[in-house]
């Protein structure tokens, strides 16, 4: 009788415990990147809502802020200088656990700039020139991300991804090719 009650009092123990260590995720997320504005100046904010354990849709902003690179532009070494993305996202899990995840990801980008062009101009005599000229682009990409998710204390998320995505209607304006690199601290409610 006492091994009864005995292994009844574990077995109880151990539901508790598991208990206590399952966690209750809510289905939204606020995320912020912590690369881009340290390596780029850029901001970049993201929203994420889960659907499933497997599957979330999310939506992220990038808006460049570093004088760094708008002087670089002014002064020639850059030819273009992204202004801002609008990138909606669809993520599914590749792991069982919702804590700890790998992840694939496919997005599509509404990006808006300037570029410079060298272009061929007459002065009044008809005496050919050459000056850099600059124009406003605006552009949709479509591409592809892998990454890594993590949660600390059931509510703070880390992600770090990292993809790629190509212009679509590139016609020298546009960058061919645009990177989706990050890490992303964000809460989950």
């Amino acid at each position: 009788m006492k091994k009864i009650i005995f292994s009844l009092l574990v077995f109880t123990q151990v539901m508790v415990a598991q208990e206590n260590n399952s966690f209750n995720l809510g289905k939204n997320e606020i995320k912020f990147d912590v690369v881009s504005v340290v390596a780029l100046g850029k901001i970049h904010i993201s929203y994420e809502r889960f659907l499933s354990d497997d599957f979330s849709i999310g939506i992220s902003g990038n808006f460049n802020q570093s004088k760094s690179r708008e002087k670089d532009f002014e002064s020639g070494k850059n030819r273009t200088l992204e202004e801002y993305q609008i990138i909606p996202f669809v993520r599914y899990s590749l792991s069982k656990s919702q804590i700890r995840y790998y992840f694939i990801e496919v997005f599509v980008s509404a990006n808006q700039g300037k570029y410079r062009e060298l272009e061929r101009l007459l002065d009044a005599n008809n005496n050919g020139y050459y000056q850099a000229v600059q124009k406003d682009y605006s552009d949709y990409a479509i591409g592809a991300a892998i990454g890594h998710k993590f949660y600390i204390k059931e509510k703070l998320g880390v992600d770090i991804f990292v993809g790629m995505g190509k212009n679509l209607f590139s016609s020298g304006e546009s960058p061919d090719v645009i990177s989706r690199v990050g890490v992303n601290l964000g809460y989950r409610f």
